[in-house]
């Protein structure tokens, strides 16, 4: 995610196919996610086979180990990774690792090694050299987040997700050797320790001849001084142990209010499964702490604000879906994945998947707050969560594993409060804050996009799939708009047209429209019996699927859910660049779209844009969404590509 404005846009480019369309290329979001996916699925495999080869008793050495690592590598390791992201965002250069970090996590090695000594007898068969693989799992992965943190620094955020999913696979290949040659404990300890050294093959930490700048271009000196890093990485380490506390403490507290074997390994279950959607959370930190570094240096508080109120937003109604689907699908899952006797009842799973939900939105709105030096609010929001979740606690719940899901999920909803009021709270250099139609416009934008994009991706992910079966070519491509002052920006949408197709349909359709007074039938701005379109893309069209990729360009900031349709440049000159239309963002819908759809001429169409531009409203705004989706249905239609 860049959070790119309408200002950043790339220069007008001559009008030929060549120019004008530009193939899809990832920006590294895909990447990270992608590398994410890998790796919780090779964690899983690798614990599966751990699991499988060494038997319950023998593996015990391995789940602690794993336990070790996670605690570590969540409360200690992230938090560098997050202080090394943000110092290179803000143009430092060398190692930036202070020596209180390095020191830090040299005491947790240490102390983990301890830990390790105190019970070998119970879980090592006090073996001495497990001291040596705890200590040798966190100095590695201490190396491993660092140079990750060199690599989101840098904005090399394709080689992060590479770097994530590749640690992974190489652990479970030594894992796999180790099974098929003779299975060991030692073995599988040592394929945990080298996993992460992969991270050597990316030299993370060779700073590029020229940074990667984004789309806002490089900071000057001024925004760097603007923002300290003052308390940050112990706010960091506080507020992550306080998460961490409220997300893993949950069935230990159940068992010290007496739950039975049974219903502490039900709420084991359903929590780790509940929780697997936040290995993608961790890692995509690295993609969007960057960009929010970057609008703090700039003073960009109302964006950042736009950026809490929305993804409070989004939180708040996906976890109402989550809760739906927890209780749908969630005993299934869990039965499914842990054997019938750790089936949750429905209720438990619902309020577990609620809960992770929020915790997710958490992580994401904390990283505003991290982004602008402001550590103290972070731990202050997840201290209130824990006192939250130890109140609810403390109240009179006859069934000990539904008492601790109803803390959690409190516990969490008292953090997302938390966490967005942090967010919206003035500054010491503020004079007041910015309100009004803007401000809620922009907040709608960022939640409805993040909800639609969530939870449309199984559409996105099978429209493009289609789009590569039915024709040659990539699934998705940008296109270059007009934007808001007549500025050029690229949008993003999926392919519907042949790649190799002659542009001469367009300059009929353009030549058409100017001629168009001077016809007796009104001509549309709907190309009928377009021949560069293909049969997929034709069925795309219709749905306006292919116009979802335009979600992205609104969380980028240059275009907005509401608003004139973006044109190409030789259209938009066709009306003139001093029309009010172009006075505001473009629009994924507006008043023309849900009006007419494209059966309407160039001179209906504008007439709708400016109708608009002179009514627009947040009231108007929600009536042109909730028509949007009865107009695409009720009577869909083709759009020119041009």
């Amino acid at each position: 995610m860049d959070t790119t404005s309408d200002t950043s846009a790339p220069e007008p480019v001559e009008s030929n196919r060549g120019t004008r369309y530009a193939y899809l290329r990832s920006d590294g979001t895909l990447d990270i996610i992608l590398g994410s996916l890998v790796a919780g699925i090779g964690a899983y495999i690798y614990q599966f086979l751990g699991g499988r080869s060494l038997g319950a008793e023998a593996f015990a050495p391995i789940g602690a180990l794993l336990t070790a690592h996670f605690l570590a590598f969540v409360i200690f390791l992230l938090p560098v990774e997050q202080f090394v992201i943000r110092r290179l965002t803000l143009g430092d250069s060398g190692w930036v690792v202070p020596v209180r970090a390095i020191i830090m996590v040299a005491t947790v090695g240490i102390a983990a090694g301890a830990v390790v000594w105190t019970v070998a007898d119970d879980y090592f068969d006090g073996d001495a050299k497990f001291i040596f693989f705890v200590f040798a799992t966190v100095a590695f992965h201490f190396y491993f987040a660092v140079g990750r943190g060199y690599l989101a620094g840098y904005r090399r955020f394709r080689a992060y997700g590479l770097v994530s999913g590749s640690a992974s696979l190489f652990r479970l290949t030594i894992a796999i050797g180790v099974v098929v040659v003779a299975p060991s404990v030692a073995g599988l300890a040592w394929a945990q320790v080298l996993g992460p050294l992969v991270i050597v093959f990316w030299r993370p930490f060779r700073e590029p001849e020229e940074r990667i700048e984004s789309s806002r271009g490089s900071l000057a000196d001024h925004h760097v001084e603007s923002i300290d890093d003052k308390g940050l990485l112990s706010g960091l380490v506080l507020s992550s142990a306080a998460s961490q506390a409220l997300l893993l403490a949950g069935p230990l507290v159940a068992g010290a209010l007496g739950a039975t074997d049974v219903q502490f390994s039900v709420l084991y279950a359903t929590l780790l499964l509940a929780r697997a959607p936040l290995t993608f959370g961790y890692n995509l930190i690295a993609r969007v702490l960057p960009p929010f570094t970057e609008m703090a240096a700039r003073g960009e508080r109302r964006e950042l604000r736009a950026w809490a109120r929305g993804m409070g937003i989004a939180s708040a109604f996906l976890a109402v879906i989550g809760a739906g689907l927890g209780a749908l699908l969630g005993p299934v899952l869990v039965s499914f994945a842990f054997g019938n006797d750790f089936t949750p009842p429905a209720d438990l799973a619902a309020l577990a998947a609620a809960g992770v939900v929020l915790a997710g939105g958490g992580l994401f709105i904390g990283q505003i707050l991290v982004a602008r030096g402001q550590p103290l609010r972070l731990a202050i929001a997840w201290m209130f969560a824990l006192v939250a979740a130890a109140a609810v606690v403390a109240l009179p719940i006859d069934d000990p594993i539904m008492n601790v899901t109803v803390a959690f999920l409190a516990g969490e909803i008292v953090a997302m409060i938390a966490l967005v009021t942090g967010a919206l709270m003035r500054d010491r250099q503020e004079v007041e804050i910015s309100h009004g139609y803007i401000v809620v416009k922009r907040s709608m934008d960022i939640g409805i996009a993040l909800v639609a994009l969530i939870l449309l991706s199984p559409v996105l992910l099978i429209a493009a799939i289609a789009v590569r079966l039915d024709s040659e070519g990539p699934a998705f491509f940008r296109q270059q708009r007009v934007g808001r002052g007549g500025r050029y920006f690229w949008m993003t949408k999926i392919r519907t047209m042949v790649i190799h197709h002659e542009e001469e349909v367009f300059h009929r359709h353009l030549e058409r429209i100017q001629d168009t007074d001077a016809d007796d039938d009104v001509y549309t701005i709907k190309i009928d019996d377009d021949p560069r379109i293909t049969k997929v893309g034709a069925v795309l069209r219709r749905l306006s699927i292919d116009e979802l990729p335009n979600l992205w360009n609104v969380l980028k900031g240059s275009m907005t859910l509401v608003g004139p349709r973006p044109l190409v440049r030789a259209e938009a000159e066709l009306i003139g660049l001093d029309n009010p239309r172009f006075s505001v963002k473009p629009g994924v819908t507006g008043l023309a779209q849900v009006r007419g759809r494209d059966n309407i001429s160039i001179e209906e169409r504008t007439a709708f844009d400016e109708e608009y531009v002179a009514d627009r409203s947040v009231r108007l705004d929600v009536e042109i969404l909730v028509a949007t989706v009865g107009a695409v249905f009720r009577n869909p239609g083709e759009h020119s590509e041009a």
